[in-house]
């Protein structure tokens, strides 16, 4: 029986929430964690679907080929957003699972779904691989975004990521700090779809040319920092601007008021993971985390690849 097998990485942005949205440039990072999708073809009309998360079974679905009705499903709205995303990929390549055989699929995600790691970008990407179609193009027809998680599912270095008239386009970056032992990724316990945050940015916030631009000087600038000082002026520069603009509080204040370091938010604010900034040693700062509630987090240099 014939294996093939696909992996992802996962991200992080960095810089440039939102107004990568707008033409901004951002910094954008792939991690270590990500995700795995192998298939076996076997006699039959069936699509099974088996997807795994790092604590066990996530879902499970059953499809009618060739029409992907859904036969069975232990997850309705998944089993659902499964089959928009493979009825979406045949639009793009009509002969895919047309071929009156039989599939199995696993997708093995080593990383939480609720963490905002990059669940649906791995998984776009991957069934892309799998259908040689464009992976930008089908996230556009699914579920949307700037597609700087896509670049990342496929790259083993950071990159400023940008859209040019609407065309993804990246470059990539060497980030050589010798202060990364004193960065951490926290996660605030809640996942923030990123739908509503985008939403929520485009019906309140009006972006002008000089927030564009000063964006693009700050996320440049992230390349050249030499010190841990350095480093958390532009972090605060980086949430000054995102604070005005989305009218929301930045999370140094709502969350770490009497934190030494900085905080800032990734992604959507007020979900998913913050970067944080310890200008304590590693048992104290990790130990005022968990005093905090949250005991979820990770060193740079064990999740940044």
């Amino acid at each position: 029986m014939k294996s093939r097998s696909w992996y992802a990485h996962g991200k992080l942005l960095i810089t440039g929430e939102y107004l990568v949205l707008e033409g901004a440039k951002a910094l954008a990072m792939p991690i270590k964690p990500g995700q795995y999708l192998t298939l076996k073809q076997h006699d039959g009309d069936k699509l099974f679907w088996n997807a795994i998360k790092p604590d066990g079974l996530w879902f499970q679905a059953v499809f009618d080929l060739p029409d992907f009705k859904v036969s069975k499903s232990t997850d309705k709205r998944l089993g659902e957003r499964l089959l928009f995303i493979l009825r979406n990929t045949r639009q793009m390549n009509p002969g895919f699972l047309r071929d009156n055989s039989g599939v199995e699929v696993e997708t093995t995600l080593e990383f939480d779904p609720e963490y905002g790691f990059g669940s649906s970008s791995t998984l776009i990407a991957n069934i892309a691989k799998w259908a040689n179609v464009d992976p930008f193009e089908l996230q556009k027809l699914t579920f949307g975004g700037s597609g700087y998680d896509i670049a990342c599912a496929s790259l083993k270095d950071p990159i400023i990521y940008w859209l040019d008239k609407g065309k993804p386009m990246f470059e990539h970056v060497s980030i050589d700090y010798d202060f990364t032992d004193r960065i951490y990724f926290v996660y605030l316990g809640k996942k923030q779809s990123s739908v509503e945050s985008i939403g929520h940015f485009r019906q309140r916030s009006k972006v002008l040319k000089r927030d564009i631009s000063e964006m693009n000087d700050i996320t440049r600038e992230f390349l050249f920092c030499k010190t841990i000082d350095e480093f958390e002026k532009l972090v605060v520069q980086h949430e000054v601007l995102m604070s005005r603009l989305l009218k929301m509080k930045r999370v140094q204040t709502t969350r770490f008021p009497d934190h030494k370091g900085i905080a800032k938010s990734l992604g959507g604010w007020g979900g998913d993971f913050v970067l944080m900034t310890r200008h304590s040693g590693k048992r104290d700062f990790e130990s005022y985390l968990r005093k905090k509630g949250y005991s979820i987090f990770y060193r740079f240099d064990d999740l940044i690849l």
